[in-house]
Order: C-alpha cells, then structure tokens, then sequence
C-alpha cells in the first residue's frame, strides 16, 4: 500500500510537470510563430478592419520617431499587403486508378495569397530559422519573392523557377516573380497564406499615392488630343501645362510637330488652401512634319496604330510615322504602406505597451485622417483564444491529479494508523497525547510524500529534456501548427507545482489523521 502511494504521487508530479511544460511550450511556440509572421503590434489608418485590409497611407508622420523612444519597444518597420494570385506553369502529374492504366494529364494551378512586402530594416531572424531551400530576399532585385515549401508543392514551383502573379491596379496586370527562398515553419495558417516580397515591389503593383502619366487619344474627329492619365488617388489635383495650375486633364491640338508637353500635378489641401506638387509626367511626340488629323490612315474609321507599347505609341500618318514617347511621373507611391509593424521586448507586456503606444498615437490627426493600434490578440482573436482554452484544461489536469493523489497518500495513512493500532495505545498509555501522535503519521505521511515528489520530478525532467534535445514525440503539423511535442521548462513552474502538491496534500491528511484520537488505549493494546 505504501509502494502504490509513492507510485502515485510521482505519477501525480509526473502528469503535472510534463503537463505545464508541454502547455507552456506549445503556447510560447505558437505565439512565437504568430509574431513572426506578424508582430504584436500593428499602426494602420482608422477604420481599417483587418491588417491585411488596412488602406494605404503616407508613411512621413513626425511622431512615428517617438514610438521608438518608448521602453520595451524593440523597433518600427513599415510593411504593405498586396493581394495576388499565383499561377503555376503547365506540369504532367498522374491520377493513379484503383482499376486501369494510370491517367497522365496536363495541369496548371491557381492559388491567392497575401504578398507581404517589407523594407531593409525588417527583421528576417523567424524566416532564417525555417528556410529549408535558397536565401533570402536581394535588396537590389525587386521582384524576388520567398515562399512557404507546401505552397510550392501545390503549384509545382522549384527553387529559383519564374512565377506568374495576377494583381489588380485599375485593372488585372501580370507580374513576373522570381522565386528565390522556400521556408517551412510549420504553421500553416500562415505558410499558405503569406508570400514575402519587397515593400517597393508591393508599391509598384498597387495604387498608392498618385502618380500621372501623359498618353495621345487619337480616336476623336478632328484635333488632337494628350490627356493625363492618374493612377491611385486623384482627389483635390490640379494640372499645370505651363499656363498655370487648373483642373483640365487633357489638352486638344489642332495641329501635332516636333515638340515635348510637359504636365505638373498639384494636390490642393482644403485645411491649408495650398498646393504641393507631387508629381510630373511629359511626352515626346515626333512628327515626320506638321501634321493635321486628316493626315493620320484610319482602318474602319480609327487610326492605324503601327506600335502599341506601354511607354512606346507609333501610329501610321500619309506624310509618315508619327511616333509618341511617354516619360511617366516617379509618383509617390514610395511614400505610402499599409503600416507600421511594432515590435516589443516582452510580450507579457502587450497590454501595456498597447496603450502606450496608443497614446503616441491616436488622436492626432494625419493629412486629414487618425491612426489606429491593433493589438495581435485582436487580429489573431481565434487562435489566442483557443491557446487561453488550454490553460482551462491545465488546470483541470493538475486538479485532477493532486485529487488523485491526495486519496491514495490518505488511504495509505489510514493503513498506516490501522496497522500501527497498538502502538498508537502504547504511546497514549505511555501519556503521548492526540496531537503528538498525529504529527509521528504526519511525518510519515510526510516522507512519503517527498520520496515520490523526488522519484516523479527525475522522471518528468529526464523526459523533458530527451523530448526537448531530440523530439522523440513528433506531431502532425497542419494540426498542432508544430512539428514535434514542445517543452519549456521554468523552474519557477516546477517549484511551484511540486509546493502546490506538497501543501495541499499535507493539509488534506489533517482529515484521516483525526482517527488517532478515537483510538482507546485499552483496546487499541488488545487490538490485533
């Protein structure tokens, strides 16, 4: 009886110290793969309902340097979302068939994604500890692109392979991307959601800012016409031609020679009344001489256009061709992202430091508009939540445990106090009172106690560091988000579970120990 108590108090000890390891370490995990792929705090415009969702704004915001100055804060980096979609080449794959001769058929995949852009002070120390193919991101190249491995699997990407992404700007465009790194960090709510690219390669396929262009339309009836072509924001612009800003977006000739219009973009602010010019755009037109729109050949009634380029126009006159060569504007495009990723020391400290920086923040406003803090627990509300869930099931494992060995250590000291019946009418006859013959099975109970606090804590140690240096239990990870069973081992935790036991067991004892006292002398020395 007194083997099967030590057995199960150190099985008790055992349960709970491997139990609030694993719990530990899979929550620390999963948090810290959370924060990898996005950090605990996110600065977007007011009113944005999701970081992924979050509408572009100018990045030149004065007190940005002052959450820098914040204590816990560990650094500020800008990033913008883009969605795209990703397109895999033409690849053979087999259908095995359970009757038959196996189908060999022709494929190409299709798979949306979030391509997540960041600058060169972004920190790459969560994606180094999981690429498993390639390096990172060149700064110099801005259309290399990293990806999760079982992304690749799906579209039949190899490392160093071209990809086609399909994004929308005004309209569907194509973009070429060079796949250059494959990760795996096992947490796949992630890995097939998220691409990494260059901040700037997520500027050029989206609209932000304003940016303006110049291009001929030479589908009307008698004159020529150049117009401005703007893209992304066009509220509150005026167009200078070189006779002073106006609102005109475009400019007919009757006539077309030799010659470079020229157009400067302002953006008037209402609160200040003024104009600040944000961009310029002009287009070279050469003409083999003076020409009237009755000089261009039409076919079906429009003008019969030889080369039709992005930058390039070439279009087909009686007197020869008439060539157009669009100089766009640089935009501000570079100015804009879709916030500020606000990385911290101690994530313990989110709450605190949520509000603090909110305080830096909010409230003041920005070219017309408020900024917003969100906090990673909000955007990630599911999974926190679940991770909070398990600490409710740790504490009902733990409880669960001590209950279980508080009634095996109780049985053994009521078999202890029966089988010692007449020692116990000794020692009273002897004038031993209660209290002292309680404290003797006390005792015992006691070292029982700590000879299987002792046994279960070697036990439960050893297994937490073979698990943890080798990973003998591995996992699925498209379940778990892990690949191998976590530990984190906190001595603190394990002093603290190990008195929680000890304590609470001891005290419920004071209950069976009570049956000394109703032990007679008299006949507890007949007693056999």
């Amino acid at each position: 009886m007194l083997r099967i108590a030590v057995v199960s108090i150190a099985l008790a000890i055992i349960v709970n110290i491997l139990t609030l390891a694993i719990v530990r370490g899979f929550q620390q995990q999963v948090k810290a793969k959370i924060n990898g792929f996005n950090a605990p705090l996110f600065i977007s415009k007011a009113g944005s309902s999701h970081i992924f969702e979050a509408e572009p704004f100018d990045r030149r915001i004065p007190f940005i340097s002052e959450i820098s100055q914040i204590a816990g804060i560990q650094g500020v980096q800008a990033v913008g979302f883009k969605p795209v979609l990703l397109q895999s080449k033409h690849f053979t794959d087999t259908i095995n068939l359970n009757r038959g001769a196996d189908s060999i058929v022709q494929r190409q995949e299709l798979m949306g994604l979030m391509l997540k852009g960041v600058d060169s002070t972004y920190d790459w120390s969560f994606i180094s500890e999981n690429l498993k193919k390639g390096r990172l991101i060149n700064k110099n190249n801005l259309n290399e692109v990293m990806l999760s491995i079982s992304v690749a699997k799906k579209l039949n990407i190899k490392l160093n392979d071209e990809i086609s992404a399909f994004h929308i700007k005004q309209k569907p465009l194509l973009k070429k991307l060079k796949v250059v790194g494959l990760f795996d960090t096992g947490f796949s709510e992630y890995d097939q959601k998220l691409i990494f690219g260059h901040l700037q390669l997520v500027q050029h396929l989206s609209d932000y800012g304003t940016r303006v262009s110049l291009r001929p339309e030479l589908n009307g009836k008698s004159q020529f016409v150049i117009s401005v072509d703007v893209e992304g924001d066009a509220s509150n612009l005026l167009f200078d031609w070189g006779l002073g800003r106006d609102i005109y977006t475009a400019h007919k000739f009757n006539v077309l020679y030799d010659t470079t219009l020229k157009v400067h973009a302002y953006r008037f602010d209402p609160s200040t009344a003024k104009t600040v010019l944000i961009d310029s755009a002009s287009i070279q037109i050469n003409a083999p001489e003076v020409l009237t729109y009755n000089d261009l050949k039409l076919e079906n009634g429009s003008p019969i256009c030889l080369v039709d380029g992005v930058n390039e126009q070439v279009y087909a006159t009686t007197k020869g061709p008439l060539k157009f060569k669009c100089i766009d504007g640089i935009g501000t495009a570079k100015h804009f992202v879709s916030g500020f990723e606000v990385t911290i020391t101690d994530f313990d400290a989110l709450q605190r430091m949520e509000q603090e920086v909110k305080n830096v923040v909010e409230m003041r406003p920005v070219n017309q508009h408020l900024l917003q803090v969100t906090s990673i627990k909000n955007t990630e509300a599911d999974l926190f939540a679940w991770l909070n869930f398990i600490d409710f099931n740790l504490l009902i494992i733990i409880f669960l445990m001590i209950v279980i060995g508080i009634i095996n250590i109780g049985s053994a000291m009521l078999v202890i106090i029966v089988v010692r019946t007449s020692f116990v009418g000794l020692l009273k006859t002897l004038g031993a009172n209660n209290q002292a013959v309680r404290r003797i099975f006390l005792y015992q109970a006691a070292y029982l106690l700590l000879r299987g606090l002792l046994i279960g804590n070697v036990i439960a140690l050893l297994f937490c560091v073979l698990q943890d240096r080798f990973g003998l239990i591995e996992l699925n990870a498209e379940v778990y988000y892990l690949s191998a069973v976590p530990i984190s081992l906190n001595i603190w935790n394990i002093l603290f579970v190990n008195a929680m036991t000890f304590v609470i067991c001891m005290l419920a004892l004071l209950l069976p120990s009570r049956v000394v006292a109703r032990i007679s002398p008299l006949k507890a020395i007949q007693f056999k």
